[in-house]
């Protein structure tokens, strides 16, 4: 599969957000989930995991294995699955780190989320090329919240 487009519903876009300048100053990171319609994902809530790396949690993110399970089992109760991931830079641009390229996985979103102690700033997707290369920018747009969906 290749992505070439994410689109959030508008909650889970405002969710991102909030939940980004919420862990600030240290990076917020959690699961996206929604589905996959042809070369477009579309994202229809997040969640919040916790940061396992505390030594370096201003710069740095470690999503907890139990927080990704969790949330694949209440998407998949929901018909929808794991689509991608997102975090935040504090007080850094919302552009993919060497680190964040490193720890990635090819077929997944990854939103990262710019946060100063105004709030967050600039939000970003973006897909892995392929295991060993670089993120790719893609669009995102936001929509109307689905009927029936949270």
């Amino acid at each position: 599969m290749s992505i070439a487009e994410a689109t959030c519903t508008a909650d889970a876009h405002a969710r991102i957000r909030e939940l980004a300048t919420a862990a600030y100053p240290d990076e917020g990171c959690g699961v996206m989930v929604g589905r996959v319609e042809g070369t477009a994902v579309v994202i229809e809530r997040v969640t919040s995991a916790r940061n396992l790396n505390v030594e370096r949690a201003r710069d740095r993110y470690d999503l907890d294995p139990a927080d990704i399970v969790r949330a694949d089992r209440e998407a998949r109760a929901e018909g929808l699955d794991i689509v991608g991931f997102w975090h935040s830079h504090p007080d850094h641009p919302a552009w993919p780190s060497q680190f964040d390229t490193d720890r990635a996985w090819v077929d997944y979103v990854y939103i990262v989320t710019a946060t100063t102690s105004a709030g967050a700033a600039d939000v970003n997707a973006f897909t892995l090329r392929d295991e060993r290369g670089s993120f790719d920018r893609i669009p995102l747009s936001t929509k109307p919240a689905t009927a029936g969906r949270r």
